[in-house]
């Protein structure tokens, strides 16, 4: 999975990866590298995307026969989808989707001593639903490849949340800090609304924000662990956060990129934002497949350069997705 830029812009990877157009990839890196002010007026946001026409095909192709590979597409919106996806960050959740019935609540893990490292790391950074105790509403999707939006929740965000076990929900991720450091982790969805601005709804918004305004933020001290809850029709990614950024606004690291849809998942790694290459230690696995994804295999090396006999994607068929992500920072 990967998204696409132009104008040769090096823009935000996320469920997700990016293509680049015109300069050399590494050249584009370093330009991201050494730019750290961005303005997000003149970037290019319809040019990016997920190319999902082409993602998890390897996958798709062994599962087993009776799974059936499904891309999360859904077709043009009706004209009230805006309305409904309007998101209030401060307002409460409203109805619970289908997994929010479970009655676990928001973890208090053994990493709550290290929560204190978001603020002192990003500035006072929280996440949109760090407080949340169960899903939102669900919000309708629309769109396709590179104009993809999925479910961010109502209020936004909240489609994704930390929760004390993975009992009752179809699509969780296992967060395992196996570095000796404690870590900050951010999860942000695809789309997402302009800071300041509840009624511009963008495809490709959220990894660029994500320094600034997120779905979800957690810490981890070493050999902590965290399960993540998403909700069906939830496209995205997950990374450590880091007080370098690349010339999108995204973070400067290797990213998880996900999607969850009921019609089949997807993950992988990708080292694309990663100006420093491929030097990061992250291993996705899940019960529903033998497929890995870490520095090795089926991960995003650059933006044509898949690595593995895949895609560079795992493909998940059925309708949940049980991941553990192991992240041990810089090797």
């Amino acid at each position: 999975m990967r998204y696409s830029t132009t104008s040769g812009m090096i823009l935000a990877a996320m469920s997700i990866g990016e293509a680049v157009a015109g300069p050399t990839h590494a050249h584009l890196h370093r330009r991201a590298h050494e730019k750290k002010d961005v303005d997000y007026s003149n970037l290019n946001w319809d040019a990016m995307g997920i190319d999902w026409s082409s993602a998890w095909a390897a996958g798709q192709k062994t599962a087993a026969p009776a799974a059936t590979a499904v891309a999360s597409v859904v077709s043009a919106a009706s004209p009230v989808v805006a309305a409904q996806l309007k998101a209030s960050t401060t307002a409460a959740a409203a109805t619970p989707s289908k997994s929010a019935s479970a009655s676990a609540s928001a973890a208090a893990t053994s990493s709550s001593s290290v929560e204190s490292s978001v603020e002192n790391l990003l500035g006072s950074l929280s996440g949109l639903s760090n407080k949340l105790t169960s899903f939102g509403a669900v919000t309708q999707g629309w769109g396709e490849v590179v104009g993809k939006v999925g479910n961010i929740g109502s209020p936004q965000g909240s489609n994704i949340i930390k929760v004390a076990n993975r009992e009752g929900y179809d699509f969780t991720n296992e967060f395992i800090n196996t570095s000796g450091e404690s870590m900050t982790i951010n999860c942000w969805n695809k789309a997402a609304y302009w800071e300041g601005q509840p009624d511009t709804l963008n495809a490709n918004l959220g990894a660029s924000i994500a320094p600034k305004q997120t779905a979800l933020t957690f810490s981890l001290a070493p050999g902590a662990s965290q399960v993540i809850a998403f909700d069906n029709d939830s496209q995205g990614g997950c990374a450590q956060a880091t007080t370098s950024t690349v010339f999108s606004g995204g973070f400067d690291t290797t990213w998880l990129e996900f999607n969850f849809a009921n019609t089949g998942s997807g993950y992988d790694v990708s080292a694309i934002q990663n100006t420093n290459n491929n030097n990061y230690e992250m291993t996705i696995t899940a019960t529903e497949t033998p497929c890995i994804s870490d520095r090795t295999q089926n991960m995003w090396l650059t933006d044509s350069t898949p690595v593995g006999t895949s895609d560079g994607s795992c493909y998940v068929p059925g309708t949940t997705a049980t991941l553990t992500t192991k992240m041990g920072g810089v090797v």
